[in-house]
This record gives structure tokens, C-alpha cells and sequence, in this order.
């Protein structure tokens, strides 16, 4: 594994290692840099391994993204990344100069390669052979953890360094908001490797599958780019600050692939659903008029426009979203037809899985999360709420909730007042 970075001194000295023996002007620029980036870059390079490094340059890269809220106070991407450059260019040490490799690398901006590898062959650093090759990186095998209920994909994104070691992108990917990265982080090791470690928590729901590295780059290309127009963002303790990285690593992969698709559905289909449905033994129990009808019609356009596309497909997950969101906020109906909605649920999971040969350990899992949400639908559709257009602006910050269920409360008020009413 190569160490860090080091280069001979004069005749009679041993190598130097990144942060030793430095000449005064050297001592002088470090004194005069952050002491946190560089302890930071230190202990990267003292890790021996390459993830770490990536990492920290990944993060660097995240926070002058323009996809992000951090850069909307006037400074533009590429001013943000020249002060980034001018702070790394003004402390002329081997830490920097390994840093600044691995952010033009991962940027893959030909221009910003260029400066750099000017900057740092004037430097004279030795860096480790990894690094400095890091270009040369090439993809491995792609593989996708799928579960049959469909909530989404876990990718498994190998990619061999040029001293062959490995990389694992794992992407989760959530198709119940909307087919978007969720969560991702890279390990090293590669992708059979991290299967055998998670095989112990598979189930015989899961299906472990080679992918097309083509179809990898499409499917993760357009997922990334979903999730970024997320609000609220999608945050957790790895992403997005190895976006950069995982868009790095997508990269290698060959282009023209085909990425997702959503299953086909008209209302002429969904309405043929429905009428299998109520004439099935599982539909028995319901008192079937127009107010159910539409209700069912909801939750197969409900079922096919959002998750995985899939209306026979019920999982805990979509059971909960329907419930404590998507019914209260996007159906507006008197609360007679809305409170029969867990009941029709209930009815339509059991039809579907048996439609589509779910194990009945995984139904019961879904019929109980209708239990667990029944309780707040029900006090939801009764409650005053935002709904359509005005809901989404609040869930975006841009409408104060409380202030517009105050001012329709006096819209109301003012009508019932009216002469003009009855």
C-alpha cells in the first residue's frame, strides 16, 4: 500500500514524508493556513488507505456545489472554487498539494486538472501512485439489492483504483420519493465483498442482481439529479457530502444505458383494476357506492403515479406515506368518504399480494401499518389543514401554515356572514 507522500532530499538525507522537514518558506505557509484542514489532511494520509482522502476531498467539492443552499449568498460556484484554489496555492506543502489532486480529479473539470498538476509539478511533492493516477481508476461490476414490496434499489458501485485496490459505491436509491438518492457512502472493498457481509440480513424477499453498467450510469445519473431538487434536502451522516465522489465513480461507467421507466397506466387500466378488485372475494365486505368508488380510484392513482409504479404493490413504507401525508394533503372530499379509507386499504393489500404471490408474513407487516396510522388519518381529515398548492408551499418554507389556516378561517367566516348567503 503506498505511503504518503515522500521525495528525496539532498545527497546524504532520507525521503521525506508529507508535513517533515519542510523549508522555512513551507513552515511559514502552513503556520499561515487552517491548522484544522490540514490535521484533517494529515490524518488522511496517515490513514494509509485511500478512502479517507477521497472523502475529505468530496466534502470540499460538496460545499462549493450549487445544488446546494450554501452557495445562494451572492458568491458564485466558480468564485467559491478559485478561493478554494487560492487558499490551497498559497500553502505550497505536500498536504495541499495531495488534497488538490484529489479535488481536480473528482471535479472532473479539465481546466481545474490542469492548473493543478502545474501548480503541484512546481512543487515538486512526491504523492502516492494511487493519486496521482487516480484518473485511471476503472469501473467494476454493478450489482442492485432489490426487495419484492419495491420501496427501492441499494446499488453497489465498484470501481478498482489504479493500484488495484477497491471502492464500493452503495446507493440507495427511494422510488416512494420519487425514484431519488436517499442515502449513499463508499467502502473499501468491493462489490461481491460487501454482499457477503450484508447477505446475512437478506430475507428470502431479496434478490441480489447483476446490473448493466450502462443502465447503472442512467438509472444513478438520473436519481442523483432527482434527489437534488428535493425540499426539504434528503441529508443523512454520508450524503450529500460524497455526492461528489459517487458522481466520480458513476463516471467511469460506459455511457448509453437506459434508465428508469415507469410502468404504463391509463384510466381505462386503473378502472379495470378496480373492477377485478370489487368483484373479487377480497372486496366482499365493503358497501361499494360512488364515495368508495372514487376513493378506490384515489389509491390506484395514488398507487401507479407514485413508489414504484405499482398499484398491486403495498409495503408498510407507502402505507405510511398515504396515510399521514398524501390523503390529507392531496384529496380534498368530505370526511365521510375519507374516513373509509383504511378499510379499503386494508381490502385492496390483501387482494394485491395475492395478486402478486407476496408471502404472507409481509402482508401482515402492511395490513399492521394500517393499524399503526389509523388513529392520526383519522384525526387528520378532521382537522383544519393546508391542501393542494397551498400544502406544497409550506412543506417549501415559502407559505407560514398557521397564518393561511388563519386568514381561509376569516375567508370563511366573511361568507357565512354575507347577505348575500342563504
Amino acid at each position: 500500500m503506498a505511503k504518503r507522500a515522500k521525495r528525496r532530499g539532498g545527497a546524504g538525507k532520507g525521503p521525506r514524508r508529507a508535513g517533515r522537514g519542510r523549508r522555512p518558506q513551507q513552515r511559514r505557509a502552513r503556520e499561515s493556513s487552517a491548522d484544522g484542514l490540514l490535521t484533517s489532511i494529515e490524518a488522511a494520509l496517515d490513514a494509509d488507505e485511500p478512502l479517507p482522502l477521497l472523502g475529505l476531498a468530496s466534502t470540499a467539492l460538496h460545499f462549493l456545489d450549487p445544488r446546494n443552499d450554501l452557495l445562494r449568498q451572492g458568491r458564485t460556484p466558480d468564485e467559491s472554487m478559485d478561493t478554494l484554489l487560492a487558499n490551497l496555492f498559497a500553502a505550497p506543502i505536500p498536504e495541499t498539494s495531495a488534497l488538490l489532486t484529489a479535488v481536480a480529479t473528482l471535479a472532473r473539470d479539465d481546466e481545474l486538472r490542469r492548473r493543478v498538476r502545474r501548480e503541484v509539478a512546481d512543487r515538486g511533492d512526491v504523492l502516492p501512485r494511487w493519486l496521482v493516477q487516480l484518473a485511471t481508476s476503472r469501473p467494476a461490476r454493478v450489482l442492485t439489492v432489490e426487495h419484492v414490496l419495491g420501496d427501492g434499489d441499494q446499488f453497489l458501485l465498484g470501481v478498482e483504483l489504479p493500484d488495484g485496490r477497491p471502492l464500493t459505491a452503495s446507493v440507495y436509491v427511494d422510488h416512494n420519493l420519487g425514484t431519488v438518492v436517499k442515502d449513499a457512502f463508499v467502502l473499501p472493498a468491493g462489490p461481491d465483498a460487501v454482499v457477503d457481509v450484508l447477505r446475512d440480513e437478506f430475507d428470502a424477499d431479496t434478490t441480489v442482481r447483476e446490473l448493466d453498467p450502462a443502465d447503472a450510469r442512467a438509472r444513478l445519473t438520473e436519481a442523483i439529479d432527482h434527489g437534488a431538487h428535493v425540499y426539504p434536502p434528503l441529508e443523512s451522516d454520508t450524503w450529500p457530502s460524497s455526492r461528489p465522489l459517487i458522481e466520480w465513480m458513476v463516471g467511469l461507467l460506459p455511457e448509453g444505458g437506459t434508465g428508469y421507466s415507469r410502468p404504463e397506466s391509463t384510466p381505462e387500466q386503473r378502472q379495470e383494476l378496480a373492477a377485478r378488485f370489487l368483484a373479487s372475494p377480497f372486496a366482499a365486505d365493503l358497501t361499494v357506492d360512488d364515495d368508495l368508488r372514487e376513493l378506490l380510484d384515489d389509491l390506484l392513482w395514488f398507487g401507479t403515479d407514485y413508489g414504484p409504479g405499482d398499484p398491486l404493490r403495498w409495503s408498510p413504507v407507502n402505507v405510511e406515506i398515504l396515510l399521514a401525508d398524501w390523503i390529507p394533503r392531496k384529496i380534498i372530499a368530505e370526511v365521510s368518504r375519507l374516513e373509509r379509507a383504511p378499510e379499503l386499504l386494508r381490502a385492496l393489500i390483501r387482494y394485491s399480494h395475492d395478486e402478486r404471490g407476496i408471502r404472507e408474513e409481509l402482508t401482515t407487516e402492511t395490513l399492521d401499518a394500517v393499524d399503526e396510522w389509523e388513529t392520526e388519518y383519522q384525526e387528520a381529515i378532521r382537522t383544519p389543514r393546508l391542501q393542494g398548492p397551498e400544502a406544497l408551499l409550506a412543506r417549501m418554507g415559502m407559505l407560514d401554515e398557521d397564518e393561511a389556516l388563519a386568514a381561509r378561517q376569516e375567508d370563511t367566516d366573511a361568507d357565512d356572514e354575507s347577505p348575500d348567503r342563504g
